[in-house]
């Protein structure tokens, strides 16, 4: 359901490892259980989901890398661009399936970090090139063998924005293999925001706006 359910729940910095469980114990520091929440918009196919959901999943940040393990007895869905990069996916379609007991890397910060240069150096040039008269603009490419991966020329402040949140489903999946298309439609998702890499983007957000201007004057 596109409802948000509850108030966000803040990790502290201090707790790289957090568990989201289908339980109903009360929530804090690592553990955010989901079973708690009061939803007036619960229906039965979303409270089987959620019973469905048992030991649930376990995040872990190490610093660079975020890791989900599936410790509930049924998958976990979830939309990363990482994985979307591994498996040449379309950007932001892609719907990757954690088993049960299985680790899946979902994010790595220094390669976040790599396309927000690349990202960059090519709005730079592009910026040169229009304020140089008589040059060219530079071609946009276009998408190869049909797949569109993440370019830094085919991406925009947004989805750079985009790409610091994660989407997991519980027990259901979505797109064109299920019957829900739109992870909204889904009985039970979370939207997993990375602070860090949000951070990172904005002091180089940041620190280019500076440079321009610099430059400029």
């Amino acid at each position: 359901m596109d409802v948000q359910v509850g108030e966000t729940f803040k990790v502290p910095s201090s707790c790289p490892i957090v568990t989201v469980d289908g339980y109903v114990d009360p929530s804090g520091g690592d553990r955010f259980c989901l079973g708690q929440l009061s939803n007036v918009h619960r229906t039965e196919a979303i409270e089987r989901a959620r019973l469905c959901i048992g030991k649930g999943v376990k995040l872990e940040y190490n610093g660079t890398e975020v890791w989900v393990r599936c410790l509930s007895d049924h998958a976990v869905f979830i939309q990363s661009d990482y994985l979307d990069t591994k498996c040449k996916a379309m950007y932001g379609i892609g719907v990757h399936k954690i088993c049960p007991t299985t680790s899946q890397k979902v994010f790595d910060l220094t390669e976040y970090h790599n396309l927000i240069l690349r990202h960059l150096l090519y709005i730079d040039m592009i910026v040169d090139s229009l304020e140089t008269p008589g040059s060219e603009v530079f071609p946009l490419p276009g998408p190869q063998g049909g797949t569109l991966v993440s370019h830094p020329s085919l991406m925009g402040v947004k989805d750079l924005q985009d790409i610091c949140i994660l989407r997991m489903s519980f027990v259901q999946g979505w797109g064109s293999k299920y019957p829900s298309l739109s992870i909204k439609e889904t009985p039970c998702w979370i939207e997993i925001h990375l602070h860090p890499a949000r951070q990172l983007l904005d002091k180089a957000l940041q620190a280019i706006s500076v440079s321009r201007s610099q430059r400029v004057h």
